[in-house]
């Protein structure tokens, strides 16, 4: 397909999600009564929120702390403080933009604070992938603990496939360069090749270990936020058995099948805490407000950003618009930068072909 036909796949691509998202919400909501939505939101205890509040904010401090781990790993200097402010700001774009978009948020507010193009997408790639496979390995060993809770052993293979898949490939793109397939007049091959070396450095480093557990304690904090929030709207679940099911959910909304995970998880929470005796109208109020957490803990970086005019958009809002359509062009073809604006000078490192 042509160049010019490529927007449309990824509008048509964009559109499914958003109506997969809003029919799934909508059958949770018509299956649940308003009245028991109204009963669970109404028996929110205010401290309780506050206290789950605190998980809540440790979710984009913890996504700083796994972002730094990577930079530093591949070699790059950063700052913890910054990019835990750009992961803030990030988690309230999450809410209503696919991954890979809210990515390419987080790709471009970093460049635009003078980070390397190049190494800040290798980094925010490799962080992906380690806490991908961190949730993997948590969802194995919660397989046990969901099963004694809904009868149903579930897809445990697939997870252990896609488990050893990501190690697999891991381990290909950390000797990329040491094989020589006859594919090297590839691009993609080639930067893959290029990144090889700084993510061998990565992994076989203590910033590879750190990585790896603060991958694993923030899907735990995924849990810790779900659990707090149902003791302040005083759910009958343990935190055990949130440990069981937060796992599965979290893999479901991590999915390129919805609109930020909408839809899906109120799903997969109603038809899950059912199964430990929780009413559908209180698990949609979790839900609901597990969304709304994430929001609101990122809107004070957001509003830091805005105070300091670091998000102000050169031109309309058809700028930001040109942006996102021309991002995946710009991964297959010469660097791209957007209209009106170039990334701070930085030395190029050796971490990917500048060409890819």
């Amino acid at each position: 397909m042509s160049r010019a036909g490529r927007p449309w796949r990824r509008w048509f691509a964009l559109a499914a999600k958003i109506t997969l998202s809003v029919l799934v919400l909508a059958g949770v909501v018509l299956h649940v009564h308003p009245a028991g939505l109204g009963r669970g939101l109404a028996a929110a205890s205010p401290s309780g929120l506050a206290i789950a509040g605190a998980a809540f904010l440790a979710i984009p401090l913890l996504g700083g702390l796994r972002w730094w781990a990577a930079l530093r790993g591949i070699g790059q200097p950063a700052r913890l403080g910054s990019l835990s402010a750009i992961f803030s700001t990030v988690a309230v774009a999450a809410q209503v933009l696919p991954s890979v978009a809210a990515d390419g948020v987080r790709v471009w507010l970093a460049v635009r604070r003078g980070h390397d193009l190049a190494a800040t997408v290798q980094s925010v790639f490799l962080e992906r992938v380690f806490m991908v496979l961190a949730l993997l390995v948590l969802a194995l060993a919660a397989a046990p603990l969901l099963a004694a809770r809904t009868g149903e052993a579930g897809p445990v293979w697939v997870c252990a496939a896609l488990l050893l898949a990501g190690i697999a490939g891991l381990a290909a793109l950390m000797t990329a360069d040491k094989i020589d397939l006859g594919l090297s007049r590839l691009r993609p091959w080639r930067a893959l090749a290029a990144a090889a070396p700084t993510t061998r450095r990565l992994v076989l480093s203590r910033w590879g270990g750190a990585l790896a557990l603060s991958s694993l304690v923030s899907n735990l904090n995924f849990a810790l936020a779900a659990f707090l929030l149902g003791r302040a709207l005083g759910l009958p679940a343990t935190a055990a058995d949130f440990l069981a099911i937060m796992p599965a959910v979290t893999l479901a909304t991590t999915l390129p099948i919805s609109f930020g995970g909408w839809g899906v998880r109120e799903g997969m929470f109603v038809v899950l805490l059912g199964h430990v005796g929780v009413a559908p109208g209180a698990a949609l109020a979790l839900s609901l407000l597990y969304g709304a957490g994430n929001v609101v803990c990122g809107v004070p970086a957001l509003l830091v950003w805005f105070g300091e005019g670091r998000l102000a958009l050169p031109g309309s809002g058809r700028w930001l618009v040109d942006w996102f359509a021309s991002t995946g062009a710009s991964m297959a073809g010469p660097a791209w930068v957007p209209r009106g604006t170039r990334p701070p000078a930085a030395p190029q490192p050796a971490t990917l072909d500048p060409s890819w």
